[in-house]
């Protein structure tokens, strides 16, 4: 025995190596020791027995292996029980009964142990247990049920008495249901597992669920529905209990939450049955005949919406991405839809990056690069990741973090700079042809594709027809994601092969036999199961949404020796190589083109109604053809770009309109897109005509003109009354802003910028019809505002919007707010009593009757019923009414937001056109109107947004009356606005229109130009006022700041005569209404001089006269002097006492004085760096009795003027000719602690 004591030390090394060593070699001795006992068949089943049967030292060994199972040191558990499940095995003397004996002995915990010691022995007992299973001995001859339900109890109780040990207990009982069918009462043990183990058949934990699973796919004989009665279907996982799985597997109970309060880093062990149970292809037999739930749905329900789900805490997380990891072995192009589902998306790229310091960046960045990797090694499953990758709106292609400084790489960079790279166009287009394989015969691509769960149920057949159609819908998201992903090198070949397909598909199926003999290279494979007609709606949607991307997308324009190209026809790059291919062709037209093929040949559309509008798309398409040429030939002239824009601007309108009216399945609707399509095809010959004319020489008119000099002047009026094409254009664009096709408004927009230099004033006209239409509607919800598409320019109520002050439209709009409830509260009457019937007209005309009675007359329960119902109804109606009304609202606040885009691209296309004064007055007028609406708050930011844009261009050629008219009313509404934002903006158009103003008068007569300047004056000098004189104005100095920094030097005279009214007019004690606007009159006196002095020193190029400067630079300045002088002398004086009622309060605080000695200082400080400047300042300051008694009197001023700013500036101030001093008005400056306010706009360029 002395010889294995060594031995036993090797066992509980740290060191798995030295463990497996020390067994082995105490096993060889212990059977070497029996080898030498007597042989005998019989078996221990106490010490008694095991002493006389086996060696000295194998009983030694059995007893010290299960006492030593309860040791803390080291690795002694776990290389014991490898020791004692090995020598068990190989014995065959040693019975079940002796090990449960001697390890309930060895293991026994008591009440008197400390915790730690109790713990120990728990887990003595469990790895003893688990020794005892796996050696197999229990398989043996001799074994009782009893011996096998004393296990299953104490492995059941430990579970349930201590969660950590929950798993181990149910692996070891899962490991002994192989073990149950070697008894001939199998039966009875099942049973038994079912009453003990898992509680009768009620399944809370994943270690049940594992238990269960097991045993139901081990005996499938057995009677399960009875055993587990409230779980239903063939399997454990069928779809009827997914309800039921999905808490199991999250580990979540909202009955019992004690049931999970532990967690545990690693994923529990019924993971590897479920994936054994859907990727093991030995197990295919199960998945047909058991039936259990598409692995999408169980995927989709466990960790898209369970561990990923909202609300989800970061533990499940982590689970999720351990999950993503083991699902990456299996990974092939079907399980991708699953793999990257929205919130598996957002929870990786939400958590990878290179800095971000999350508490799963580690295993996201992990499952990252393992995810990144599969992608690498498999083009079709890297396709498949990238595209569903790239389609998730989750924000995900964006760093996140750091302000987007590049320092954090998101989740979409990572996939696509790895695994474009890897990429050609041949791979993309074969894995377009399997995707198109996969629509037409899902089976056959089943059989070709990669390990996969949907392959291997597709290819039995066992797969439903909802499954097969949402497995074609997925193929047709990912070639149409493939197709528009710009940064794969997708070639015009790919994009082509796409846009065939979806039209021949959506549209055609052939008319022969022989799918081959039809003519259509697309529709010769018949799809097989037949498509339904949801998937072919989702074709048309899918070809509409894939036109609609290529519409925006840029090409390049073909090399020399592209092949592709067709060198005549190639157009240059730029705005007209936007939704065309690289040769020039527009997509959409190519899309129309092949329709019209496959309509030529022998098959037959199954879109209804297409033969009815056939014709019609048959002659847009040849108008469509001369457009293409007519832009080609307007692109090889010089001068000609703009033209061939505005031709291909059309092409790309005319052409989704009608592929759009092509594909719609609504009688209606494709009728209205042919007519606009037929308007459009008008347009584009009005608009031919209009450019071809431009381009004629003079003598070409001449003669035109003498050939039918009778009727010259009828055609000219004629011609006049015809409208533009742009107007058209116009009508066109604003009648689909009210379609719900997000496309076809993006390309209104893009088709809008190449005419918005030809913009009329009727259009603009109509745009500001749309801004001024105002809510309205019958009792049905009809919006009162209607586009017409005949030319004309929309009328919606343009006269009452125009006309009257706002306080006219507020009593107008509550006056038909007042008939409106009026007659519906007249109508709710009306139907109330038609419900109450003759009890209603009991009640009114019968009054004698009930007198004479005495008594009323009473429904019974039937009545009752009949008039609840109707008086349900009646509200329900009214409720719809209601709901109605807000939706004509929402739906006109929409209408008005897209057409505020034509705005905003016309304003920054053109905002030199004279037709801008025209449109701003609505835009501000709409400003004002959604201000007070919470509902419109949209509507109002983005017309604060667009009037708040900065512009470096100003119209011309405008009448001055309605800019002036239109300054005027920015002032009058300035004066009173809400806010410092509403100010600010309004501050920001009135410069604008100032500078305009300024333009279109600089080459006018001087007459004119004075008469304008004296207009403008007199409109900023009554805003002065009102900001000076009135309490209530809301006014303020910095009002004025955008007009000086917009102005041209030589056009600020007219605000230096500004600063000089409010220095002499306000600036001294008791002209403005108080001493705060008494020093904004100071600060803005600065704001001029800072604009002007900064661009006077930096000589900019607008300072064409500087000397002009210096002479107002001294009025200024003697006013200033005398301002302030006289402001210190009534602040130091007697004059400055509490006025009655103030409270105490001076009239001059020293922080105010303050205020206006910096305001003074830092229009001197501007003044003192120029020499012209500084003369004028010389010439401006004297020493006079009043400044000096002034400058006296504030150093001796006693109590709070006492300061040492004051005495300080006192000091530096003795001398009046100081203020033209740079040195002396440094030291004054740094008295007051800071330098003057903010730098003007010259300075800061």
């Amino acid at each position: 025995m002395t010889s294995t004591l060594d031995f036993y030390w090797g066992l509980a090394s740290l060191d798995e190596s030295k463990r497996i060593e020390a067994a082995a070699e105490l096993i060889s001795a212990l059977c070497k020791f029996q080898a030498d006992m007597p042989k005998t068949n019989k078996v221990a089943t106490t010490e008694e027995e095991l002493d006389r049967i086996c060696a000295s030292d194998l009983a030694y060994a059995v007893r010290r292996l299960i006492k030593g199972l309860a040791s803390p040191r080291d690795g002694a558990r776990q290389g014991f029980s490898m020791a004692l499940a090995e020598l068990l095995n190989r014995v065959p003397n040693i019975s079940v009964k002796l090990v449960l004996d001697l390890l309930w002995k060895s293991t026994e915990a008591t009440n008197s142990m400390k915790g730690q010691e109790q713990r120990d022995m728990r887990f003595g007992r469990i790895f003893g247990l688990m020794a005892l299973v796996q050696s197999g001995i229990i398989t043996r001859t001799g074994t009782t049920p009893i011996e096998i339900r004393k296990i299953v109890m104490e492995l059941t109780a430990v579970g349930a008495k201590k969660s950590y040990l929950r798993e181990i207990a149910y692996v070891t009982l899962t490991s002994m249901v192989p073990m149950l069918g070697s008894f001939s009462f199998a039966e009875e043990l099942i049973t038994m597992f079912v009453a003990v183990a898992l509680d009768n058949g009620v399944i809370e934990t994943p270690d049940e669920l594992y238990l269960a699973m097991c045993l139901r796919r081990k005996y499938p004989w057995y009677d399960w529905a009875k055993a587990l009665p409230h779980w239903h279907g063939k399997h454990i996982l069928s779809e009827k209990n997914v309800r039921k799985v999905v808490p199991i597997l999250c580990e979540v109970s909202e009955e019992n939450k004690s049931l999970f309060s532990s967690w545990h880093p690693q994923l529990h062990t019924v993971w590897n049955e479920i994936f054994d149970l859907y990727f093991n292809k030995q197990r295919e037999y199960e998945l047909e005949t058991m039936e259990p739930m598409h692995f999408d749905l169980l995927w989709d329900a466990v960790v898209e919406r369970g561990l990923f789900g909202s609300g989800s805490t970061q533990f499940r997380r982590y689970w999720g991405f351990l999950l993503l990891e083991r699902l990456l072995l299996y990974l092939s192009e079907e399980t991708v839809p699953a793999l990257m589902s929205p919130n598996i998306v957002r929870a990786l790229s939400d958590n990878v990056s290179l800095n971000k310091k999350s508490l799963l960046a580690k295993v996201s960045m992990r499952t990252a690069e393992s995810l990144i990797g599969v992608c690498e090694g498999n083009t079709k499953v890297g396709l498949a990741v990238l595209t569903h990758l790239l389609n998730q709106k989750s924000g995900i292609g964006q760093a996140s973090g750091s302000g987007g400084s590049g320092k954090q790489m998101s989740l979409r960079t990572m996939m696509a700079n790895r695994i474009v790279a890897r990429l050609d166009s041949q791979a993309i287009i074969g894995y377009v042809a399997y995707l198109q394989e996969m629509i037409l015969t899902p089976q056959k691509a089943a059989k070709q594709s990669s390990s996969g769960v949907a392959g291997r149920t597709l290819d039995k057949g066992n797969m439903s027809a909802k499954a097969v159609d949402k497995q074609r819908i997925w193929a047709v998201d990912q070639m149409v994601r493939v197709a528009r992903f710009a940064q794969l090198p997708i070639t015009d070949e790919l994009v082509t092969k796409v846009l065939h397909f979806l039209v021949a598909h959506a549209a055609f199926v052939p008319t022969t036999k022989d799918a081959q003999k039809c003519g259509v290279a697309e529709l010769a494979t018949v799809p097989e199961p037949p498509m339904g007609e949801n998937l072919r709606n989702h074709l048309c949607t899918s070809l509409v949404g894939l036109v609609g991307d290529l519409n925006r997308a840029s090409s390049q324009a073909p090399a020399d020796n592209d092949e592709s190209g067709s060198g005549s026809s190639a157009l240059p790059t730029g705005r007209l190589m936007v939704g065309c291919s690289r040769n020039g062709a527009v997509w959409a037209t190519c899309a129309l083109d092949k329709l019209l093929d496959c309509a030529s040949k022998k098959t037959k559309a199954v879109l209804h109604g297409f033969s009815n509008c056939e014709a019609t798309l048959a002659e847009m398409a040849k108008v469509l053809h001369a457009m293409a040429e007519k832009s080609a030939a307007y692109a090889k002239e010089g001068g000609a770009i703009a033209n061939a824009q505005r031709v291909r601007g059309l092409e790309l309108l005319l052409s989704n309109i009608c592929l759009v009216g092509a594909l719609w399945t609504n009688k209606d609707i494709r009728g209205e897109f042919l007519e606009v399509a037929l308007e459009v095809a008008e347009c584009y010959k009005r608009l031919e005509a209009q450019l071809d004319g431009e381009r004629r020489t003079p003598k070409k008119k001449k003669s035109k003109a003498k050939v039918g000099s009778g009727d010259s002047g009828a055609v000219a009026a004629a011609d006049e009354d015809e409208p533009k094409p742009v107007e058209v254009l116009v009508d066109v664009v604003l009648s689909f802003m009210t379609k719900d096709l997000h496309f076809l408004r993006k390309l209104c927009d893009q088709v809008f910028v190449p005419f918005t230099d030809l913009m009329t004033a009727d259009a603009v006209d109509a745009i500001i019809g749309v801004l001024q239409a105002k809510e309205g509607g019958d009792v049905d919800g009809e919006a009162a505002v209607e586009t017409e598409m005949d030319g004309d320019a929309m009328m919606m109520d343009v006269d009452e919007a125009d006309g009257g002050n706002d306080s006219d439209v507020s009593m107008a709009d509550a006056g038909d707010d007042a008939e409106q409830i009026e007659a519906v509260d007249e109508e709710l009457r009306l139907k109330i009593q038609e419900a109450l019937g003759n009890a209603s007209a009991l009640a009114n005309g019968a009054d004698d009757d009930v007198s004479a009675s005495g008594e009323e007359e009473e429904y019974d329960d039937d009545q009752m019923t009949i008039f609840d119902d109707k008086l349900a109804e009646i509200f329900r109606h009214k409720k719809e009414q209601k709901l109605a009304v807000r939706d004509l609202r929402i739906s006109l606040i929409n209408f008005k937001l897209r057409v505020l885009d034509l705005v905003d691209v016309f304003l920054a296309k053109q905002p030199g056109n004279p037709l801008v004064i025209r449109l701003l007055p609505t835009i501000l007028d709409l400003a004002k109107a959604t201000r007070s609406d919470s509902r419109s708050k949209p509507l109002h930011d983005r017309t604060l947004a667009i009037l708040s844009a900065r512009r470096t261009k100003y119209p011309t050629g405008f009448d001055n009356d309605a800019g002036l008219a239109l300054l005027d009313a920015i002032h009058k509404r300035a004066r009173r606005a809400q806010d410092r934002t509403e100010l600010a903006m309004l501050g920001n158009v009135a410069a604008f229109v100032v500078r305009s103003l300024m333009d279109n008068v600089a080459a006018a007569d001087e007459a004119n130009k004075a008469a304008v300047c004296e207009r403008i004056f007199d409109i900023a000098q009554a805003t002065l006022a009102d900001f000076m004189t009135r309490k209530g104005s809301q006014i303020h100095a910095d009002f004025f700041r955008p007009t000086t920094e917009k102005l041209l030097a030589s056009q600020l005279g007219v605000f230096w005569r500004i600063a000089l009214t409010a220095l002499t007019d306000y600036a001294q004690p008791g002209q403005a209404v108080n001493v705060y606007r008494q020093v904004q009159a100071f600060a803005l006196a600065e704001t001029v001089a800072a604009e002007t002095a900064a661009r006077v020193v930096s000589k900019s190029s607008d300072v064409t006269d500087a000397d002009s400067f210096f002479g107002a630079a001294e009025g200024l300045l003697r006013a200033l002097q005398a301002s302030l002088s006289e402001a210190i002398r009534v602040a130091v004086s007697d004059e400055n006492k509490a006025a009655p009622g103030s409270s105490g309060k001076l009239r001059i605080e020293p922080l105010r004085l303050k205020e206006m000695m910096i305001h003074s200082i830092g229009i001197a400080r501007r003044f003192s760096k120029d020499d012209g400047f500084r003369q004028a300042a010389q010439r401006a300051f004297v020493t006079d009795d009043k400044w000096t008694a002034a400058v006296s009197g504030l150093a001796s001023a006693p109590t709070v003027f006492a300061l040492k700013i004051f005495r300080s500036f006192c000091t530096n101030m003795a001398k009046a000719e100081s203020l033209a001093d740079p040195a002396a008005l440094a030291s004054v400056t740094s008295s007051f602690g800071k330098k003057s306010s903010r730098k003007p706009a010259a300075a800061r360029k």
